[in-house]
């Protein structure tokens, strides 16, 4: 009998791209595919908006006149959209888009074409529209004003531009999986985000004084040089070169444009060497059932709870102490005020927003870091600790305890991760009045239980299987991810309607107040929606049971 033929390349690109799809819907038996291509297109429907608004922009005639700002504005949008993609992994901790390297494992694919087929099938996924629709607005309305040497070149340019930032987008993504897989993260991110820190305070900010002359004069008062020295930096950089080659096209320098390509095909190059070295290594781990951890020599933390509930509290307090996926999204938001300071970005929040600068700044911060702890975990409550919801099922207690202690745990580790993030800018900046502490506060206070009241339906309706031996769970379904959205943005809203208010003065213990009452009344509807969620969990506990062990 004759071996089957190896599937081809593009063969293996279609496969990828449909178990992709069929991951963001949590595709199953019954599941609608009409809903699958919605969420798509919905998902990705930003993109339009971003990509008219900057198509606008340069067709603008102060900007398409202009012989500086085209540039300028193609440059730095370069690399803003490769900044996202590289960092995006970090910033969204979005580990779980390696399930293919473990799905794919026992297909025949080499790991040089799988890590290929990754990369190019992840240019056509909704955040890749919205991440490059930017960038493709305004080079279309560059090339509508500005006629080029060679069009064709042009598209050579975005394509590799494009290849280029999925390449190292791959590299960032492996880094973080290995770092999560490797034995000490916890070590190797602590030590990261304190050598980061440490670097940062060596580096000069960037001086922001020309904000002052725009806002007495105007922008014609703007010293032009400043500008004209940015788009030609920016254009000397890798990430550069897609905008700078189109306009050594629109110069009739067609060489130099190939040049620049070459460059683009170069360090896409390099990056796909250094993201196929650590694919390697990430399976040569991944066969492995992961760290085992040593038995501590410190007391049973079991051996003083007094009641059954403070046992589960304890248990989950513990796994979610140990879980690699929340020690990196519990550094993001410190990185992002690292950053921030560096860019000297609170100078620009301040002469756009007054005396509000802080507490937009801080509350933000503070929001990010509560949401993605209480978002990542709670919409997936009973997988992200592994086999622990069938142990539970074969205990002899009731699942509503469960629900309880893993909600007040998240809660809890959010609340905690908030308060953290407030004092570190506070002592950090040096700015921000105690009005804007407890504004910050009050605002997680409020998106918490609208996030947990969230997540235990979607946790019930979109349960997602977690791989204990690979430290990792599959994606969480799209239609889950968006309703996740929603859910953070309704209880967003009352800390952005009182910052509204307070206008550029800052807030004042009236916007505390007003906060807080809305976050009384979100924690009221919390209330009000845990018994419903209770008696869901106890209809469908066999159903999330298969979910959430399914090979």
């Amino acid at each position: 009998m004759s071996r089957p033929a190896v599937p081809g390349f593009f063969r293996h690109l279609w496969l990828l791209w449909g178990l992709r799809f069929d991951i963001g819907l949590n595709q199953g038996p019954g599941r609608s595919r009409l809903l699958a291509v919605g969420a798509f297109l919905a998902s990705s429907a930003p993109g339009l908006f971003f990509g008219l608004f900057f198509y606008g922009l340069m067709r603008l005639g102060p900007v398409a006149e202009s012989d500086v700002w085209p540039y300028f504005i193609l440059n730095l949008l370069c690399f803003v959209t490769f900044s996202v993609w590289v960092s995006w992994p970090l910033l969204s901790a979005g580990v779980d888009d390696h399930s293919e390297l473990s799905r794919y494992a026992a297909f025949p694919i080499s790991p040089f074409r799988l890590l290929i087929a990754s990369t190019v099938a992840s240019l056509f996924e909704p955040r890749a529209l919205v991440f490059y629709a930017p960038l493709t607005g305004a080079a279309l309305g560059f090339v509508s004003i500005n006629r080029l040497w060679a069009p064709w070149l042009a598209v050579v340019l975005y394509v590799l531009f494009a290849l280029f930032c999925a390449a190292w987008s791959r590299v960032a993504l492996y880094a973080v999986i290995n770092v999560l897989r490797a034995k000490h993260s916890a070590q190797i991110m602590g030590g990261g985000l304190l050598v980061f820190l440490i670097a940062a305070s060596f580096i000069p900010p960037i001086d922001t004084s020309w904000l002052t002359q725009v806002g007495t004069s105007g922008v014609d008062a703007l010293d032009m040089s400043l500008i004209i020295n940015a788009a030609v930096a920016l254009g000397r950089v890798p990430p550069g070169f897609f905008g700078d080659g189109l306009a050594q096209l629109s110069w009739f320098r067609p060489r130099v444009a190939m040049v620049e390509a070459a460059g683009l095909l170069f360090f896409t190059a390099m990056g796909m060497t250094v993201a196929y070295r650590l694919l390697l290594r990430f399976h040569r781990q991944a066969g492995r059932a992961g760290p085992q951890q040593k038995d501590s020599k410190e007391s049973n933390p079991f051996a003083h709870t007094r009641t059954r509930f403070s046992t589960l509290v304890t248990r989950e307090a513990l796994d979610l102490w140990r879980n690699p996926r929340a020690r990196l999204l519990a550094s993001v938001p410190f990185i992002l005020a690292i950053l921030l300071k560096l860019l000297s970005g609170r100078d620009l929040f301040v002469f756009l927003l007054g005396r509000s600068a802080d507490a937009w700044l801080m509350g933000g911060l503070c929001i990010y870091g509560a949401v993605v702890i209480a978002s990542t975990f709670s919409q997936n409550t009973f997988a992200y600790d592994g086999q622990g919801f069938a142990a539970f099922l074969a205990a002899p207690l009731d699942l509503a305890d469960v629900l309880r202690a893993k909600n007040r745990v998240q809660a809890a580790a959010a609340l905690g991760m908030a308060v953290m993030v407030a004092l570190f800018y506070r002592v950090y900046f040096g700015f921000g009045s105690a009005v804007d502490i407890v504004c910050a506060l009050a605002a997680v206070a409020g998106v918490l239980p609208v996030l947990l009241a969230a997540g235990n339906f979607l946790s019930l309706y979109f349960p997602v299987k977690f791989h204990a031996n690979l430290k990792r769970r599959d994606k969480v379904p799209l239609t889950a991810s968006m309703l996740g959205i929603l859910a953070a943005s309704a209880g967003c809203m009352p800390f952005g309607w009182a910052l509204r208010f307070a206008g550029q003065d800052g807030p004042s213990w009236g916007s505390a107040a007003m906060i807080a009452v809305c976050a009384g009344l979100y924690l009221a509807l919390y209330r009000l929606t845990l018994p419903l969620a209770l008696r869901l969990l106890e209809r469908r506990r066999e159903a999330i049971l298969q979910a959430v062990t399914r090979e």
